[in-house]
Parts: C-alpha cells; sequence; structure tokens
C-alpha cells in the first residue's frame, strides 16, 4: 500500500497539540450535554475515539492505494483540422438537405467513431475562422456547428480552403491532418468530394472520397486518418484508491462519541 498524498501525515502533530495542551473534548459542556445527555462512555473514553478518528481521516486525506502495475495507452498525437467550405456552392440542393447540411451530419458519424482524436474545425467562406481549437469533445463541436449563424455564410461565389488551409498552418501546433469538405480539391490534405451534380458554374470533381449516403465514405476516411495518425504511448497507474474506507470508519467512530446513548 501506498499513499498519493503522504504530506497529510503532518496533521497528525496536531493530535501532540491537543495531547501537550490539555486532554478534554474540543466542545463546550453544555453544548455537549444538549447533543448526548445520557452517554455510555466517559469523556476520556470519547476524547480518544474521537482521536482515532482524526487519525482515520488523516490516512483518508494521505490517499493510501494499492497498486497493480501499469498499462501501456497509446494517445493520438496529431490534430485532425477539417475545413468545412462554406462558399455559395455549399447551398446547392444535390446532397440533400443541402451540401452545407449534409456536411455536419456526416461529421457527426465521423466522430463517433475516432479515438478521442483531437479535432480542430475551420469554416471557411470569405474568410476562415476558427470554430474551435483542438478538441476531442465531439458533442460541443457538433453544437457549435449547429449554431452558426448561417445569415453570415454563403457570401462567396468561390471557395476559399486554401486561405483556410494556410491559415491553419500559422495558427494551429503540428503535427496537422488536413481534411477539407468541399466541391473543389485543395491543395493538400484529405479531400471529402461534396458534390453530386454541376452546380453555380462550377462541375464535379473526379477525384477524392466522394459522398455518398451510406456510411462508406466515412469508414474510407477513419481508415486513412488511422494511417496517417501520430502517436504518443504513456503509462497509467493501474490502482485501487482506499481512501474511502478510512473515511467511513472515521464517520462512524464520529457518530458512535457523539451521538451513543444508554439503552
Amino acid at each position: 500500500m501506498e499513499f498519493l498524498n503522504p504530506y497529510a501525515f503532518i496533521l497528525l502533530l496536531g493530535c501532540l497539540v491537543v495531547f501537550i495542551k490539555n486532554n478534554n473534548l474540543p466542545f463546550k459542556k453544555k453544548i455537549l450535554e444538549k447533543i448526548t445527555k445520557k452517554v455510555s462512555f466517559t469523556k476520556k473514553k470519547r476524547f480518544f475515539i474521537y482521536l482515532l478518528a482524526y487519525v482515520f481521516l488523516v490516512f483518508a486525506l494521505a490517499r493510501p492505494i494499492i497498486k497493480h502495475g501499469y498499462t501501456t495507452v497509446k494517445l493520438p498525437k496529431s490534430t485532425i483540422v477539417i475545413i468545412l467550405d462554406a462558399s455559395a456552392p455549399m447551398k446547392c440542393k444535390d446532397i440533400y438537405p443541402t451540401r452545407y447540411d449534409a456536411a455536419i451530419e456526416k461529421l457527426k458519424v465521423l466522430f463517433s467513431k475516432l479515438n478521442l482524436q483531437n479535432v480542430s474545425v475551420i469554416i471557411s467562406d470569405n474568410n476562415p475562422y476558427l470554430l474551435n481549437p483542438p478538441s476531442n469533445d465531439y458533442n460541443s463541436i457538433i453544437y457549435l456547428l449547429k449554431h452558426v449563424n448561417k445569415n453570415q455564410l454563403f457570401t462567396s461565389p468561390i471557395s476559399h480552403i486554401n486561405k483556410a488551409i494556410n491559415a491553419a498552418k500559422k495558427s494551429l501546433k503540428k503535427p496537422l491532418i488536413f481534411l477539407t469538405i468541399s466541391y473543389t480539391k485543395p491543395k493538400t490534405g484529405l479531400f471529402y468530394n461534396f458534390a453530386k451534380k454541376p452546380c453555380k458554374g462550377y462541375g464535379v470533381e473526379d477525384s477524392g472520397i466522394k459522398f455518398s449516403y451510406s456510411n462508406e465514405d466515412i469508414e474510407k476516411i477513419v481508415s486513412i486518418l488511422k494511417n496517417k495518425e501520430k502517436s504518443k504511448t504513456i503509462k497509467i497507474l493501474d490502482k485501487t484508491e482506499l481512501f474511502y474506507y478510512f473515511l467511513i470508519i472515521a464517520l462512524i467512530l464520529i457518530f458512535i462519541a457523539t451521538f451513543w446513548r444508554k439503552k
């Protein structure tokens, strides 16, 4: 057995102080009589029960543990940067209900298959802006995506995804894995092709991972992301906490010393 917080034992010095100064209970006599009235313990016995309870509380604060060894865990090191195109062609309805809305639904599926990788989303219209810093709180990211003010999107007739990629390289910590959701191919990274039919002067590019109403496209993306992923290995202590046993015993002793009565 070991202790995560051994400095808590310094509190035991308080016991010595109490012994040196006096052996009386730390309660006023009148208050104690009102609480307990007829008790089965002498003041001296009650004092030692309180003292024992204090010792158990100190042990609880020291957080005793039983070690079971270490577990090796691989954690993702890279950040997946998702460039979500929000230019005017993303309002096209060749993908139901619109390309942009369908992209958000696809991201929900993608996030459900990721293994705690950090994700940062950049929405790209005339000027790209960072929706969230690197995070694996996927529910919050989806919430933010659904509450973006669409009245301020779809203003640009052309895509600016490459500008967004350049901005991400300057502002986000590497290593980065880029996933671009657009109708036009980016200069770098994984291209998720979100176009079924020509729309607003743009044709359909024959490249990238093409949108599918099934989850086949997401499975391909996840597979590629796993191959690109850089991970780090850490060791986590497998332990059993014992502090609550000491805490329970201390509470029982305090209860007995305070409220125990004769039959």
